[in-house]
């Protein structure tokens, strides 16, 4: 059978010995304390677990929550998927410094809602009553318990539970969307005979199926996923075919042994939820911490049922005060799975606190943070994710920008995005698929396609023949598939065409290549020159312009092949070059070098053209320079 939708779980949370377990067992019968070493102390260690039936018909899955300072590990592990938590104060003795910090994690932790319960009523008189809710109210101030109703009870004389119950009825909160990407926190993992590995946890996110192919990390030294398949499942001991968020329930699980299975491990389903070990959150410090938070701090983070050390460094501010907040990056030493808008605790050394060690908390902005050099470049990518806190398309989209060229895959932006989104979505999320496994944020791709269309005219303005370019060309624009995806865009937007291999603007007609001013002029004093050409400047003199006017025209006609460039003054027409070749090869077959008046001799030219035909021959391979003389180079 399927749980019923409308389960919720309730946190019984306090300091140690006021009754927390006692009066749970009075709610509902169940004895949550159910190691010998609970037993012989007369204290919770771990989170005890029971389930009530609320006024109503609503079924709700309890919590006991250990009281003892020693164990506030176990009681953050349980606060973590409370929907409502029932803080319990003893009538007698008021509020005790667990009661407070109880009461800061599970505002930490983001519990929306509860109630208060006044224990051992029947161990006060009236008055003494009167002071402790006065109290209560007091501490209560300004948190999610503010206007929570306060019940005094007695679990030892069975006073005030129906009052209690219905006011639990009353604080109930609505029901946790089940849509979501699967998150189970794994505070529990035992084996059971005949089943195998099973694991507990309140489910937070998603909805869990027999039969689902999961992961659990980080599991091993690589802190890896680990893939599992749900052989069962279980709610309140009764045996069901799904599980929603909102319910405490035991997954029965193949293809792991518990030995591999420590708590604090996750349960999700691959790609859905963010394996990280360092992002981005908004710190907030708690006001009764005696002093600020450092820019830099060693803390422990608690999110789930997990603990890790963690280095905090804010990226706004040189410190955080007590009751005050910011942007900060934490870096975890080891992995923890994290969704956007995750909420944690940080604890640090009882010196920084007034009660315990719990300092403070906050909420995750980027499940995900690259690495950076300057911390305002962080702080900006920070900021601009979280104002997509609610929208998990302009989160994709930030989280895109974010990253820029390097560009992330569907399973990647889904995680960040706290939402299973498929490509068509990440397509209407204004991203641009550049392969499979990638997608980049359009404004990234926008600006390469400007870098396109600029190359692109600068060549059309530079070689107004030229038809365009190949894709070589493109290739110091960036990585291929980025590249091939921002010219395939352009040629479907109609900017740029393509023909065979070469691209060109839209619309660009290449000009006839030999449309180019003095072309004929400039051919025809080098030809008529043979092996004794005008300079470029006495041409350029003799037809009115400046020498720099006729590059267009001497590039051209070397690419005819009309000409050949001899040094930039001389340029040497082929027909002629090509003769006193043969002339040169022929002399030097019968005289094996030439020196300087040799070859003014046999070219008919004074040194001043003799010099730079012989050097282009040199360069040109057909001769070798052998002190002041020139022999035939080997062939």
């Amino acid at each position: 059978m399927a749980a019923r939708p409308s389960d919720l779980v309730i946190g019984v949370a306090g300091h140690i010995d006021h009754g927390k377990t006692a009066l749970v067992r009075a709610l509902t019968g169940i004895d949550t304390d159910r190691l010998p070493e609970e037993k012989a102390r007369g204290i919770t260690i771990e989170l005890g677990f029971a389930h009530l039936e609320l006024p109503g018909g609503r079924r709700a899955a309890i919590v006991d929550m250990p009281g003892h300072e020693r164990f506030i590990r176990a009681m953050i592990a349980g606060a973590g998927g409370l929907d409502v938590c029932m803080l319990v104060v003893a009538a007698n003795e008021g509020v005790m410094p667990q009661t407070r910090e109880h009461l800061a994690v599970a505002e930490l932790v983001g519990v929306r809602a509860g109630v208060i319960a006044l224990t051992k009523s029947d161990l006060a008189a009236d008055d003494v009553i009167e002071l402790a809710i006065e109290e209560v109210r007091e501490v209560v101030k300004g948190t999610f318990l503010e206007s929570a109703e306060i019940v005094p009870v007695s679990a030892h004389a069975n006073v005030g539970l129906d009052a209690l119950r219905a006011a639990l009825a009353r604080a109930a909160v609505v029901p946790r969307a089940s849509d979501g990407p699967v998150l189970l926190p794994v505070d529990r993992v035992f084996v059971r005979k005949g089943f195998g590995v099973v694991v507990t946890g309140t489910l937070v996110s998603g909805t869990i199926r027999l039969e689902d192919a999961l992961v659990v990390a980080p599991v091993g030294v690589e802190h890896s996923a680990h893939p599992v398949r749900v052989r069962g499942l279980q709610i309140h001991g009764e045996s069901v075919a799904e599980a929603h968020a909102g319910t405490r329930v035991a997954v029965n699980l193949a293809n792991i042994e518990a030995a591999e299975l420590p708590r604090g491990t996750w349960l999700f389903r691959d790609g859905e939820v963010a394996l990280s070990t360092a992002f981005d959150a908004e710190v907030r410090v708690l006001p009764s911490v005696e002093q600020p938070l450092a820019r830099r701090a060693k803390l422990e983070l608690a999110v789930g049922a997990a603990h890790t050390g963690c280095a905090v460094s804010l990226l706004e501010g040189e410190s955080i005060e007590p009751g005050s907040k910011a942007v900060a990056r934490i870096t975890t030493d080891t992995p923890v799975a994290l969704r956007p808008n995750e909420r944690f605790v940080l604890r640090g050394p009882p010196s920084l606190a007034r009660f315990g060690s719990t300092i403070g908390g906050g909420m995750v902005i980027r499940p995900v943070a690259e690495r950076v050099k300057k911390r305002d470049t962080a702080l900006a990518r920070a900021l601009s994710v979280a104002e997509h806190a609610d929208d998990a398309i302009g989160r994709v989209r930030a989280e895109a920008e974010a990253v820029g060229a390097k560009g992330l895959s569907p399973q990647q932006l889904s995680s960040r995005a706290g939402a299973t989104l498929d490509a068509t979505e990440l397509r209407r999320a204004g991203l641009v698929q550049v392969t499979n496994a990638r997608f980049v944020a359009s404004t990234v791709v926008a600006a390469l396609e400007a870098k396109v269309l600029q190359t692109l005219s600068a060549e059309h303005t530079k070689n107004p023949a030229s038809k365009g370019l190949v894709r070589v060309a493109f290739k110091p624009l960036g990585d291929d598939a980025l590249v091939d995806a921002a010219l395939d865009r352009l040629v479907a937007q109609k900017k740029i065409a393509r023909e065979a291999e070469v691209f060109f603007r839209a619309g660009w007609k290449p000009k006839d290549p030999d449309a180019i001013a003095h072309l004929e002029p400039v051919r025809r004093a080098i030809v008529e020159g043979g092996v004794t050409p005008p300079r470029v400047e006495d041409i350029a003199r003799s037809l009115s312009v400046e020498a720099k006017a006729l590059e267009p025209a001497l590039k051209r006609l070397v690419e005819r092949g009309d000409i050949v460039k001899i040094n930039p003054e001389f340029y040497g027409a082929v027909p002629a070059l090509e003769e006193l070749e043969k002339k040169l090869v022929e002399y030097l077959q019968s005289h094996e070098t030439i020196d300087a008046q040799g070859f003014k001799n046999l070219t008919g030219a004074s040194r001043k053209w003799a010099i730079p035909l012989a050097e282009y021959f040199d360069l040109k391979k057909v001769t070798l320079r052998v002190g002041d003389a020139r022999k035939l180079r080997a062939r």
